[in-house]
């Protein structure tokens, strides 16, 4: 039978207290009707559930503070993730999550550093809420079918949330996320119920996604370090880790001649989602792009500027490739640095970094800059 998403089921719900009905409705009616899914506008937009999702099968807690990743981390709130007890129940008799899966992910601040068992980071105020949705008939086109929202990362939260861009969140959930575009690496919860009956731990068969998913999921492995080296080749944008730091403070990327007009609201995952930032493209990446080529030239490259909230620029992300082939991303340079000032500790800098070839995997040759600049 099929289900019909977001719309809760009526059950006997009155007979339970009336003792009118000759049945008690079954566990997963019981259920339902406690926990109704959440609805749409007729606009298509999100409405924000009630705190309802607080009972639903809770699967983990990442955190990614500023004091691991300095100087300000993109996700720097505990993220206290919770799955619909239905979608939670076929995932575990299965090992897939059905059409119509909901998870909810709400953000606290990090509170006290220290308590009574020791220091540590302890969970303060309530301060945002996102909600991912798998549904193959309103997200036909999205990859995976999934979609995500925000209500935002303040309070108070919005009434309704439409649908992210497609760039903003799905490119790195397919890339690097275990299951079917959801980061079961990180939830023991799910891991244990998928492992409880077997099944195939990789949402995908390439190689490449095997790869990038085994150093996801070893814990001993920093995505954030290259994976080959960086070959001394001819291009615009320097590749030394060094001299291409002096090069972005010196600003001469920007004498190029393809940049975007202006600074705009990011997509993510570089900067905080909405903070804004600008793309210029060196003469051979431009050409690339214009002529629509599958695969673009050794040398071409890329630098995004990434400002804060008040406009003020705060690093740079930069891309180069290095080979004719880019061969799963180690064909290509990688480096972020969130400092204009201090260039001793980039986020990334360095050939076949998993972290930024992963998220960039779905793009034309990895590269997910749109043509023509706008």
């Amino acid at each position: 039978m099929k289900r019909h998403l977001f719309a809760p089921r009526a059950i006997a719900g009155v007979a339970i207290l009336t003792l009118c009905a000759s049945f008690w409705p079954t566990w997963t009616e019981a259920q339902e009707s406690a926990y109704p899914k959440p609805s749409f506008t007729a606009g298509g937009a999100l409405i924000r559930p009630d705190v309802r999702y607080r009972e639903w099968v809770y699967v983990g807690t990442p955190l990614t503070p500023n004091a691991l990743n300095p100087p300000e981390a993109p996700f720097p709130e505990f993220h206290n993730v919770y799955i619909h007890p239905d979608d939670f129940d076929h995932w575990k008799n299965t090992g897939t999550f059905p059409d119509g899966t909901v998870i909810v992910k709400e953000l606290v601040l990090v509170g006290a550093t220290n308590a009574v068992s020791g220091n540590g980071y302890f969970q303060g105020e309530f301060s945002g809420l996102e909600i991912t949705i798998k549904d193959s008939e309103r997200f036909k086109d999205e990859p995976g079918y999934w979609a995500y929202f925000s209500y935002g990362h303040s309070y108070p939260l919005a009434d309704t949330s439409e649908a992210f861009p497609t760039a903003a969140c799905n490119a790195c959930h397919e890339a690097s996320a275990a299951d079917d575009f959801v980061f079961t690496q990180f939830y023991p919860v799910l891991r244990a119920a998928k492992a409880a009956r077997g099944g195939r731990v990789l949402n995908t068969e390439s190689e490449e996604h095997q790869n990038l998913a085994s150093l996801m999921m070893d814990k001993t492995a920093d995505i954030t370090q290259p994976t080959a080296d960086t070959p001394i080749i001819e291009s615009a944008i320097p590749t030394e880790v060094g001299e291409l730091f002096k090069y972005l403070q010196e600003a001469t990327y920007k004498q190029f001649t393809a940049k975007e007009s202006s600074n705009h609201p990011s997509l993510g995952p570089h900067t905080k989602v909405g903070l804004p930032v600008r793309v210029f493209l060196d003469p051979k990446m431009d050409a690339s792009l214009k002529a629509d080529e599958a695969t673009h030239p050794e040398g071409a490259g890329i630098v995004k500027e990434m400002y804060d909230a008040d406009g003020n620029l705060q690093g740079w992300a930069v891309m180069v490739k290095t080979a004719a082939d880019s061969e799963a991303g180690k064909g290509w340079f990688w480096y972020e640095i969130t400092s204009t000032t201090d260039g001793s500790s980039p986020v990334a800098a360095g050939n076949g970094v998993p972290l930024c070839s992963g998220c960039h995997t779905i793009g034309k040759d990895f590269v997910l800059t749109k043509y023509p600049l706008q």
